[in-house]
């Protein structure tokens, strides 16, 4: 009898340990999430996921003093002519991605992506093409998008690229394989109504 209780006071922390892991991977709901956990959690973030920022190929730390940090993507992840960064914050699970691709010698089209924690919706905001100091939204975007050969479904595309290979596809492939593209957990993506077909 004592025997079994010997082994019960034993094996009491490492259960205990092994149900408060398994509470905290199953309360991220969704891959944002887990992004957001994998920079912002207590210690246990180094036991459920790995790190954000070591996914994206930075090896900078986040130091725990900082309130936000600009981190961009390595070339590895994003071609030559396209520039992606992080916008993280260490008190919000609201975090901005910002994209920029140059089409031709200095136009730039960009647009960024939010997650809101509230609505669990990866949003996409900002769409702009940059000319000449000059910054096209709307139609006058697509307008000059179409003096470059381009259109709507180009920006549909580079869009769909960004969020679900460069951002979600990378952390799917470096950081966390729980959730995909099939499997979003309760979040949603709104693309920008301007890519939209009408």
């Amino acid at each position: 009898m004592k025997k079994y209780r010997k082994k019960i006071l034993w094996l009491a922390p490492i259960l205990i340990f092994c149900l408060y892991w398994l509470g905290i991977y199953l309360s991220l709901k969704n891959p944002m999430e887990e992004i957001v956990y994998s920079e912002n959690g207590g210690m246990m973030r180094y036991i459920t996921v790995n790190r954000f920022t070591e996914s994206i190929g930075s090896l900078r730390v986040w130091k725990e003093d900082e309130e936000f940090q600009i981190y961009p993507y390595s070339e590895g992840i994003v071609s030559g002519d396209e520039r992606l960064s992080v916008l993280m914050f260490h008190d919000s699970s609201d975090w901005t991605f910002r994209y920029e691709v140059d089409i031709a010698k200095g136009i730039t089209v960009g647009f960024g992506f939010t997650y809101d924690s509230t609505k669990k919706i990866f949003r996409q905001e900002g769409l702009f093409l940059s000319k000449n100091g000059a910054s096209y939204k709307g139609q006058q975007l697509l307008d000059q998008l179409a003096t470059y050969g381009k259109d709507r479904t180009w920006l549909k595309k580079q869009s769909k690229k960004v969020v679900e290979q460069y951002i979600l596809g990378t952390w799917f492939k470096n950081g966390s394989s729980r959730y995909s593209l099939k499997n979003l957990g309760d979040m949603k993506i709104e693309y920008n109504e301007l890519i939209e077909e009408k």
